[in-house]
């Protein structure tokens, strides 16, 4: 295993596998890394053979090795397959069966993915996904020692066990051997900075009494370079137990249990003259960066038209919420818990998918997730709990980052809309213990850094429509008073910060538990606000939220009132609703549930809904203005594991419709319209993988096709890890009234870093409804004609294989050239 001049590692692989023919012919596979072709192979025997590949490969970075099959066939009864045992990296061996190792069946496009097997019995590709454990940098050979260290020791053995010791330089190990029972030197030849002083340290690690024999080790002399140091020196110290500089005595000969001597040796001990001088290599050459490079794409124009929330982000209007064409609207929706705590990952993927749970939360008519974390779950390299693979497959792998990453690309697949909240600091459960936001171990600054990583990642995707600062800041959390505690102005700096980055997202900013002697839920109260209004950079993006909880969860006074539940409009007008009806600022109850079970409790949850409604004096009318909405709400919570409430799904995972039923009427409808959209999806390519981290900025612009009324303006930047080659970015084009010809936009990149700009414009073409289902016969008879003389022309040594043909792109091609030739005509 050897480095290269560009900083690449030598490293061989190893594939141990066996085969099936079937009609004469043998499994072939193509061996992959980071996507890149290293060879293939036939494997012509029924017994396990080994099959060789060699490459340069970027150390101490996890990389991804792909054993594809790709010829499986079924002749005359015989069944051909392919045997894969295992995969060595430079001698190490991973079982095909590991759980580093995944199958993903058929195409390699994570669709069918299923644990690591041996058998192949379908064309797949084998995957594994291996830790740069089995990608080290290299050691190079150790030059011979500038300094030499003489142990004169001996020991005491029990259980037929002498003492182990281990040869440290500065807590760093540079040797090890086992004591005899009679006095021996034991030396070492070590390198050690000249001219400079050292900790020579002899470490026990192997202390006990077996049938009463006790074993030891005993220390009778050291010497360094000539120079010797009896342990009971004044620069020798003896750290019992752990290297921890807690449990030191004065240095002994005797050591009776596990421990260190330390011997603190000045520069006197390494002279300058006894260190040759150590060779440098010249430095390494700059690897050639890769050049970066945009599709062009086209698509036809979707048709219709929808009743939901229009595609985009929203923004406020006085107390509403609008969308993107203007339309006031509601948000209604579920918590769905369990990534803040000790799982780190949603609740209920041990016993469903995660597409089926979002399936369902749409089906049920809600429209918004508020998805839960913690500063903990962002932890580099954080890895969840609590996930079957089996139902989850594509999760595999994947940091609770990632596994948040599938969740919101599915919620853009399916209209649902994600809100990110700041649920606690570190792992656990409910708000952060401390009543503030922030912890010692996760102090505001570091809460903020996450919130604007999280900004940037998801920066526009309008899935993400919203960002709950802080989860329940209760006492001592103050409002508006200046001082350290005072939440709203954190509100008001960590809200900046995420606009900084990204201005797209609603700000929800909660309340507080206490003021003013006056008490309610936590994060509940907002009577400061009169007094301290919350302002962000970009204004019309304050939402604000509370908690509201009823009976079961505790007994309030108000619960106690003679006229309950009637009396609760009147509360609720002074704790959050007057924030609608004078069309100041919107509200989102964040977190309300039950688990329905008491009479009260059923007296209590219809008023909330009734009031979140719009009716303001519990008449049983709604007093909004036309086209209003009311109070935005997510139902804690969506899993049943809340000790409190509850949740939507009960303990059998099956839709709880007691507590359904009893917010249903609350869901947002609408009979406004808004458009239809359909993706344009551009593919950003390296020309080659890259050792380092490669980032581009992208960003539409406007043609004859304008951002807002035909497509969705998006801008973000792209990250490829080393080794990844392709990136997509989804543009979303929009139904609209207007009969057009052929529009164009594009998507421009800017700002590479580690790779320069190839070509960094990608036109977008959207087609008039209607294009691709026109399309006669005949072209696509022009069409085929076409690409079968382009295939022929250039493989004539290879019988025309028609399913490699990409039909849809040719009728799309041709379906454009037709009506430019139409149009110039």
């Amino acid at each position: 295993m050897a480095t290269t001049t560009t900083g690449l590692v030598d490293t061989t692989f190893v594939v141990n596998a066996s085969g099936q023919a079937a009609g004469g012919i043998w499994p072939q596979f193509r061996l992959l890394l980071d996507g890149v072709n290293l060879g293939q192979a036939t494997v012509s025997s029924t017994s396990d053979g080994r099959y060789t590949f060699k490459a340069q490969v970027a150390p101490d970075q996890a990389h991804k090795l792909q054993i594809v099959y790709f010829n499986d066939g079924y002749v005359n009864g015989q069944d051909r397959n392919l045997l894969v045992k295992s995969l060595e990296v430079n001698g190490k061996s991973v079982a095909s069966t590991s759980s580093l190792v995944s199958y993903d069946r058929g195409a390699s496009d994570g669709k069918d993915v299923i644990p690591g097997q041996e058998g192949m019995w379908w064309d797949g590709s084998l995957d594994f996904a291996l830790t740069k454990d089995y990608f080290p940098v290299p050691t190079p050979p150790a030059p011979a020692g500038n300094t030499q260290v003489i142990l004169n020791l001996q020991g005491n053995a029990a259980g037929g066990v002498n003492a182990h010791f281990n040869l440290l330089i500065d807590g760093k190990k540079v040797g090890e051997g086992v004591a005899g029972t009679s006095a021996k030197d034991y030396a070492f030849s070590i390198n050690a900075t000249a001219d400079q002083a050292h900790k020579v340290q002899i470490q026990y690690d192997n202390d006990a009494t077996v049938n009463g024999q006790d074993r030891n080790l005993l220390v009778n002399k050291i010497t360094i370079n000539g120079k010797s140091v009896m342990p009971t020196d004044s620069n020798v110290t003896y750290d019992k137990g752990a290297l921890d500089g807690k449990d030191v005595v004065k240095g002994q000969s005797g050591m009776w249990w596990n421990g260190t001597l330390v011997v603190d040796a000045d520069k006197s001990f390494f002279p300058g003259s006894s260190n040759p001088t150590t060779p440098t290599n010249p430095p390494a050459p700059t690897p050639t960066k890769p050049t970066l490079s945009v599709s062009d794409v086209s698509v036809t124009e979707p048709t219709g038209k929808t009743t939901g929330i229009a595609p985009g982000f929203l923004h406020t209007e006085g107390g509403q919420i609008m969308d993107s064409s203007g339309k006031a609207v509601k948000l209604t929706g579920v918590n769905w818990f369990g990534a803040e705590g000790y799982a780190f990952a949603p609740q209920g993927l041990w016993m469903d998918s995660y597409q089926s749970h979002m399936n369902q939360m749409k089906d049920l008519g809600f429209n918004t997730i508020r998805l839960p974390y913690s500063d903990a779950m962002l932890d580099n390299g954080r890895m969840p709990t609590g996930i079957d693979y089996s139902k989850n497959p594509d999760l595999r792998g994947k940091t609770s980052l990632e596994v948040f990453d599938k969740i919101i690309d599915y919620a853009d697949k399916i209209g649902m809309k994600i809100i990110l909240d700041h649920h606690r600091s570190g792992d656990g459960a409910s708000a952060n213990e401390n009543g503030l936001w922030y912890t010692s171990q996760y102090p505001e600054s570091k809460m903020i850094e996450n919130w604007k990583m999280l900004a940037t990642r998801y920066k526009g995707n309008d899935a993400v429509i919203g960002a709950d600062l802080h989860n329940e800041p209760h006492n001592p959390a103050t409002w508006g008073d200046g001082g350290p505690n005072d939440w709203a102005r954190a509100a008001e700096r960590i809200g900046n910060a995420i606009q900084s980055v990204n201005k797209d997202w609603l700000l929800i900013v909660e309340g507080i538990e206490t003021y003013q002697n006056q008490w309610y839920w936590w994060g509940g109260n907002l009577l400061g606000e009169k007094n301290y209004e919350v302002k962000f950079n970009t204004p019309d993006k304050l939402v604000y939220s509370v908690h509201d909880y009823g009976p079961s969860l505790y007994m309030m006074d108000w619960f106690k009132d003679a006229n309950f539940p009637n009396n609760m409009p009147a509360k609720w007008n002074q704790m959050w609703g007057h924030f609608i009806q004078n069309d100041e600022t919107p509200i989102l109850v964040g977190e309300f549930g039950s688990r329905m079970e008491t009479a009260i409790d059923k007296a209590w949850m219809p008023k909330l809904i009734q009031y979140m409604n719009g009716d303001w004096n519990g008449d049983g009318k709604i007093d909004l203005a036309a086209g209003d909405q009311g109070a935005s709400w997510t139902y804690w919570a969506w899993s049943p594991g809340s000790g409190d409430t509850g949740g939507i799904m009960n303990d059998s995972w099956q839709v709880d419709y007691n507590k359904y039923n009893a917010i249903k009427s609350g869901l947002y409808s609408s009979t406004a319209a808004s458009p239809v959209t359909t993706d344009a999806v551009f593919t950003v390519k390296l020309s080659q993988a890259y050792s380092q981290t490669v980032t581009v900025d992208y960003a539409t612009a406007d043609g004859t096709a304008k951002a807002g009324s035909d497509y969705l303006a998006t801008s973000g930047k792209l990250t490829f890890a080393a080794g990844e080659t392709t990136k997509t970015v989804a543009v979303k084009v929009l139904s609209d009234d207007v009969t057009e010809g052929i529009e164009n936009f594009s998507l421009k990149l800017s700002n590479p870093t580690q790779a320069t700009i190839a070509d960094g414009t990608g036109v977008g073409t959207i087609n008039p409804p209607g294009t691709a289902q026109a399309l006669s016969a005949d072209l696509l008879a022009h069409s085929l004609a076409q690409d079968t003389a382009t295939v022929q022309s250039v493989g004539v040594q290879s019988a025309l294989d028609l399913s490699s043909v990409d039909f849809s792109h040719m009728m799309t091609v041709d379906a454009v050239n037709l009506m430019l030739e139409h149009q110039a005509a």
